[in-house]
């Protein structure tokens, strides 16, 4: 025979109202103090001083981009965006420099990174970093949709055929390429 333990369920105490209320999302948010400085400092031992810890083949390989014009295109949307200027948040603090927000606003595009993977590198919160990348593409667009996102004249066509030619010995090449047949 099976002997019966009785459980035992401690009284419980009744329920306060605020505690219904209250889902875990409190109305405080929690700040993390994310030391950004030393991001921008590790950044710019990495790849922008003049003895950096890695030279340029693998900032191109790490960002998909070449220094130069990655820092072409840094000053192009800092002069195009005030989104981009270093400034100080309500602390006093300075904030996030042009180079932390588009570096990660690259690598997101470049590497399919998810936002909150540049807090370790850039010390940089995901909501940041994502706006980091929505700001980036708006700038990225407006400035360089004019020039680089048209439909392609005859002259770029043949600039693009003698490029092919000279890279791979190969004349007329790029119209027989599958997915890009030109009108």
């Amino acid at each position: 025979m099976v002997e019966e333990i009785p459980l035992f369920f401690p009284p419980t105490k009744p329920i306060d109202e605020a505690e219904l209320q209250d889902t875990g999302t409190s109305s405080k948010k929690r700040y993390l103090r994310r030391h950004h400085e030393s991001g921008q400092e590790t950044l710019m031992a990495d790849y922008f001083v003049e003895e950096s810890e890695y030279n340029e083949d693998i900032f191109r390989h790490r960002l998909r981009i070449s220094k130069r014009l990655f820092l072409k295109i840094v000053s192009d949307v800092e002069a195009n965006n005030p989104w981009f200027e270093e400034g100080v948040d309500a602390r006093m603090k300075k904030g996030f420099t042009q180079l932390q927000k588009v570096t990660s606003a690259i690598k997101q595009l470049a590497t399919g990174n998810t936002p909150d993977e540049n807090d370790e590198y850039l010390h940089m919160a995901e909501r940041t970093s994502r706006e980091c990348l929505e700001y980036f593409c708006e700038t990225v667009c407006k400035i360089y949709a004019p020039e680089f996102l048209r439909r392609l004249t005859s002259h770029d066509m043949a600039l693009l055929y003698q490029a092919h030619e000279d890279k791979h010995h190969l004349p007329g090449m790029v119209g027989s390429l599958d997915c890009t047949h030109f009108v």
